[in-house]
This record gives structure tokens, C-alpha cells and sequence, in this order.
């Protein structure tokens, strides 16, 4: 008996000592059984400048890496960002990306246009964003553009508006688009005044709802999604786009919808001045050769009040709290100013890249040192200081039918 409790107890020891020896060999086996990363899919806005000239890449990486260094939990997959891809303005993909599996072609977070924002929380596919951070840094037009019946449904990351550009101090001084006119006849009156883009079911109707802007205020703007045209608005959108004009043709209403072909008019004192998107400085400034160019709200009437489209981070419905832990890190990383700073700048093409001239939804982001002291940016903050949002709801369903009846207004 004696014999056998020996053995018995040698066999402990045995045990004992080898189960030792494998954890000790082995220490993080049971804590890699208990803990799995949280993979958090992220589909971004892709219409921004290839800075870098490489689709992205060293975009995305510094982006991937940056934000996983710091939150080692958190396995961050981003979808490749490509401008030819119409996904982001087509409510059906939207939908599919932010319902179907994310282990093919769903998404845990998109940024959208918010244009469309009331569209996706009517088919019941986006997420309320319970308590977000940093509210406070947050424009109000980057607010009011994320906010549906009362509850906020994104996180704002970028905003975006119309601008004119000029090599004249006075146009850019002046808010009045009839004195903005004269003044470019009197320049150069054998050169056409204008060049940009009079096309498309979203950006024409975009422009109307600033000439609307620009008549009766901010306030109400919804009114203006209607088939029933304002004639005073129409009468100033008209006499403004008559300033396209090239001989018998209005390159306004179809050669300038290639965007890069109405900059290079400008570039090259083909006209006066170029309306655009306040990233388009980035295309010129990489292919002009004067660096004194001026911008500022593009003025449609008698009065200056900016509209502005907000692109903003949009929760999928079934997002759980890890998801949801994962997305406010994704959330706050994105809009810190440190991250705002260099996606800006585009230091992910160097440290003398052209910033991408695209603008902030935050305070903080104007306070940074590479901000701060550019004179482009020192503008973009006065103009979006008061802005309001354009609609984020009413306007795809109407927009096509508005662009068909503005330009039968427009069109001589």
C-alpha cells in the first residue's frame, strides 16, 4: 500500500512539474484563448487629393498603423479609397455595406455625405452614436449635418463647400456676385469670367440651394427643395452662369464637368476666376505656377451665407459594444488634431508636399502649427465659422428632377 502511495505520489509531483515547465515554456497560451482583437472594417470618403500620387497607399498605411500602434486590441481593416467608385452616393450600396456580413462586403463604419444621412436611418441601417466624444470641437455645421429627429447618427470629420478663386483681391474681398462680375469686366473684358462645373444631378442643385442661401439666409433651406423654382434666385443663378460663356457655347454646362479642365482654364488665363471645391487648390497649386491665387465663399446674390456637405463616420445598425468600444477609438484617433494635422498637410507625401486643402469639421484642427500659419486655411476657418449644413434629408430624392428644370432655367 505504502508502494503504491509512493507511486501515486511521484506521479503528482510528475504532473505537477510538467504542467510548470509548460507554462513556463508557454506563458501567453491561455491569455491569447481568452483575448481576440476586435477587427473594426472602415469604409472612408475616397474624393480627396492623391496626394502622394500612389492611390492612397502611404495614406492608408499610416493611417492603419498609426491607429492600431495605439490601440493594439483593435485589428483596423480600410477599404482601398477610389474616386472612380460611385458606391458612396448610390443609397443601395450604401445600405448593402452597412447591413450586409462584414466578413464580405459589409462595413462596421462608412463616411458619408450626409447628404444621404436621413436616407440610411429611413431604411434602418445606421446607428444612433451613443454619447460621442469631443462634441464641443464639432462645427456646427458638422452638428446640425450628423443630427436626424434629434439624435446624433455620425461622427463629422470633413466639411466641404463652393469657392471662388482669383488672382484679384477685390473679388475674394467682395460677398456681392453682381459687383464680383463687374469687377471681372473691367479686368480683362475680352476673357470669359468664370470656368467650373454647371453639371450633375448633385452638384447643380447643390449650387441652387447656395444661390437660395445667398438670397433669403440659411434659415429654412429645406423650403428650397422644390420643383417650383424661386424666380429671384434663378434670375441671379442665371446672370452667373452667363459669365461661362465662350462664344456660342457655355463650357459651364458640359466641358467643365471634368473638373480638372475647368482648373486648367484658370491655371492658364483662359478665364478669370474658377468656383470650385476649396480642394482644388491642392490640383492647382501642383500644376500652376502663380502661388497667388485668392479664394473665398462663393457668392451667388447679393449676400455670402455658406452652405457646406459634411462627410461623416455612420454606424452600422448591429454594431455591439465591442464594435461600437472600437469605433469611438477609430472615431477620435481620426478627428484628433495631431491625425487632422498630416492628413491635411499630406505629410504622407513628404514633409513639402501641397496640403490637400480639404477642411476640418473641428476647432482643434485650425489651432495646429501647419494649420495655423497657412493663409489658405486662415480663410476656410472665417468662411466656416457661421456655415450651415446642406439638408440631410429630402435632397436625393429630388435632385435629379431639380437639375432637369434648373438648367432649362439656365440654358439660353
Amino acid at each position: 500500500m505504502k508502494k503504491l502511495q509512493n507511486i501515486l505520489f511521484s506521479l503528482l509531483i510528475f504532473t505537477l512539474t510538467f504542467l510548470g515547465l509548460t507554462a513556463f515554456s508557454f506563458p501567453n497560451i491561455a491569455y491569447a484563448q481568452t483575448t481576440t482583437k476586435t477587427t473594426l472594417k472602415v469604409a472612408l470618403f475616397p474624393y480627396i487629393p492623391d496626394s502622394a500620387q500612389d492611390q492612397y497607399q502611404a495614406l492608408l498605411t499610416r493611417i492603419e498603423s498609426e491607429f492600431e500602434s495605439q490601440n493594439s486590441s483593435i485589428d483596423l481593416v480600410l477599404k482601398p479609397l477610389n474616386p472612380e467608385e460611385e458606391g458612396f452616393y448610390d443609397i443601395n450600396t450604401l445600405k448593402q455595406w452597412l447591413s450586409n456580413s462584414t466578413s464580405e462586403d459589409g462595413y462596421h463604419i462608412v463616411e458619408i455625405d450626409t447628404l444621404l444621412l436621413g436616407d440610411l436611418v429611413k431604411a434602418n441601417v445606421a446607428k444612433v452614436w451613443n454619447n460621442p466624444e469631443n462634441i464641443k470641437d464639432w462645427y456646427p455645421a458638422g452638428l446640425d449635418a450628423v443630427t436626424v429627429n434629434g439624435n446624433i447618427y455620425g461622427i463629422p470629420h470633413l466639411l466641404c463647400g463652393h469657392f471662388i478663386f482669383s488672382r484679384n483681391d477685390k473679388v475674394v474681398k467682395t460677398k456681392s456676385v453682381e459687383k464680383i462680375l463687374t469687377i471681372l469686366n473691367s479686368i480683362t473684358p475680352d476673357i470669359p469670367n468664370l470656368g467650373g462645373d454647371l453639371t450633375g444631378s448633385w452638384n447643380l442643385p447643390a449650387l441652387y440651394l447656395d444661390a437660395w442661401a445667398d438670397t433669403y439666409g440659411t434659415k429654412g433651406i429645406n423650403s428650397a427643395l422644390s420643383p417650383n423654382l424661386d424666380p429671384s434666385v434663378i434670375k441671379s443663378f442665371k446672370k452667373f452662369a452667363q459669365n461661362c460663356q465662350v462664344g456660342d457655347v457655355n463650357p459651364c454646362f458640359d466641358k467643365y464637368g471634368d473638373i480638372d479642365i475647368g482648373a486648367e482654364a484658370f491655371i492658364n488665363n483662359q478665364v478669370d476666376a474658377f468656383f470650385g471645391y476649396s480642394e482644388r487648390l491642392n490640383y492647382i497649386f501642383k500644376n500652376g505656377i502663380n502661388p497667388e491665387i485668392k479664394l473665398s465663399s462663393l457668392p451667388l446674390n447679393e449676400d455670402s451665407n455658406p452652405l457646406l456637405f459634411a462627410d461623416a463616420l455612420v454606424l452600422r445598425k448591429d454594431c455591439d459594444n465591442a464594435c461600437q468600444n472600437a469605433a469611438n477609438k477609430f472615431a477620435t484617433y481620426l478627428d484628433d488634431p495631431k491625425t487632422q494635422e498630416w492628413t491635411l498637410s499630406s505629410k504622407d507625401a513628404g514633409e513639402n508636399a501641397i496640403p490637400r486643402y480639404l477642411i476640418p469639421a473641428t476647432y482643434s484642427a485650425f489651432k495646429t502649427k501647419s494649420l495655423d500659419k497657412d493663409p489658405y486655411y486662415k480663410t476656410l476657418e472665417k468662411v466656416i465659422k457661421n456655415a450651415a449644413p446642406y439638408p440631410n434629408s429630402g435632397f436625393p430624392e429630388i435632385r435629379k428632377t431639380l437639375k432637369q428644370l434648373i438648367l432649362l432655367e439656365l440654358q439660353p
